[in-house]
């Protein structure tokens, strides 16, 4: 999946919280940062990345190159959404549902922290205290980081007769 496919469904996101409460509007840092909780996350739970964009650690946080790209000395990224906005955020709303419970998931997580709560607490994090700035936060240890400090695995998956039933029903 493209990071910029990803930094549009952000986008939407924060237009909507905008408009029913009065939110602040992302910022190009904090799309970076819940880029990095994306990608961790993607990571410890399906064992691939969920965009082949390297993050580099710099000296205020995690860096995308195609972010910075395309926002350039932008701060804050919302705007006025276009259509490609939207038909990002439908394409994965569509058919990427393990790509879009992990951007949820963020988002909830996330996504009511400010740039600068997000900066302080990602530098504070493994990964980005383990790499030196301007080189690229391996991907192996930000799996095994968010498997075992961020993402809670189950121990061993419970049965629910609930869900069992729907399941039966659909055999």
């Amino acid at each position: 999946m493209k990071v910029r496919r990803m930094v549009n469904w952000l986008r939407v996101q924060s237009e909507t919280q905008m408009g029913m409460y009065g939110a602040e509007e992302l910022t190009q840092w904090k799309a970076m940062a819940l880029l990095y909780y994306i990608q961790g996350t993607y990571l410890a739970l399906y064992g691939v990345p969920a965009f082949k964009d390297d993050i580099v650690i710099e000296k205020n946080g995690p860096v995308i190159a195609a972010v910075r790209h395309k926002y350039g000395d932008r701060i804050r990224i919302v705007g006025k959404l276009g259509k490609k906005a939207w038909a990002d955020d439908y394409h994965i709303e569509d058919h990427h549902p393990q790509l879009l419970d992990v951007l949820h998931a963020v988002w909830m997580a996330y996504g009511d922290m400010s740039t600068i709560e997000l900066r302080q607490q990602m530098l504070q994090e493994r990964p980005c205290q383990e790499t030196q700035v301007g080189q690229v936060v391996d991907l192996d240890a930000l799996t095994a980081y968010f498997q075992t400090d961020i993402v809670a695995l189950p121990e061993e998956i419970q049965d629910d007769p609930a869900v069992d039933a729907v399941h039966m029903e659909t055999v």
